[in-house]
This record gives structure tokens, C-alpha cells and sequence, in this order.
């Protein structure tokens, strides 16, 4: 018997699915690490991590349509500010005011989706 793993005491008969993964050299190293300091055999380690663990997930496409529409508005802000250094703010004062409700608007999109998501409605 392997000496890091744990002694069987009652396995399990509910257990029954297999779950398999592939790993680097250094992934299964990392991964052989913690399971060590853990205390736990690797099987036990990889169940607690896999149903306890988070799983961030992936930026939808819709996400990064609309963060990359925010990016874009930069350009606008930088304009008027040029705008306003040549000609004085209340040049561009209604400007800025539409301006800051589009930027509102894109940021409240962003918040309800995230939100949305993290409430699990999506």
C-alpha cells in the first residue's frame, strides 16, 4: 500500500462514478502538495475541492461587448476634456450630462447582468 494514502475504513458503496482529468507534471505536483498538507488522500481532496470549490466563470460575449463599449466611451471623455481645456467647461456641460448617463446605462447593464448571475437567474 502506498504510503501517502490513507487507509480504506468502510469505502463507500454509493460512490460508484468515475470522474477523470489530465494534468501537467506541475499541475499534478501542485495538485499532490495540497492533497499532502491536507492530510487526505488525493480521491478526498479532489471530491472536497470539486464540490466545495468556486468555479469563476468565463466573461459571457455579451459581457465583453459591453466592457469593451465602456473602454470606447474613454475616447469620448477624452474629447470633451480637450474640449473643455480649449473653450471652458460650460462649453461641454450638456455634453457631460448626456455623456454620464450613457456611461451610467452601460454601467447599470453590467451590474444587473452580473448580479443576475451571481443570484443565479441566468
Amino acid at each position: 500500500m502506498d504510503k501517502d494514502r490513507q487507509p480504506r475504513s468502510g469505502i463507500n458503496k454509493n460512490r460508484v462514478r468515475i470522474v477523470s482529468a489530465r494534468f501537467s507534471e506541475l499541475e499534478y505536483q501542485a495538485l499532490q502538495k495540497r492533497r499532502k498538507d491536507a492530510g487526505v488522500s488525493l480521491s478526498s481532496f479532489t471530491r472536497s475541492a470539486m464540490l466545495a470549490g468556486k468555479v469563476v466563470q468565463r466573461i459571457s460575449k455579451a459581457d465583453a461587448d459591453t466592457l469593451r463599449k465602456l473602454a470606447g466611451e474613454a475616447n469620448n471623455l477624452n474629447q470633451l476634456a480637450h474640449k473643455a481645456n480649449a473653450g471652458g467647461f460650460a462649453g461641454v456641460a450638456t455634453e457631460l450630462i448626456a455623456f454620464k448617463k450613457k456611461i451610467v446605462t452601460i454601467i447599470n447593464q453590467l451590474s444587473d447582468d452580473w448580479q443576475n448571475k451571481q443570484r443565479g437567474n441566468f
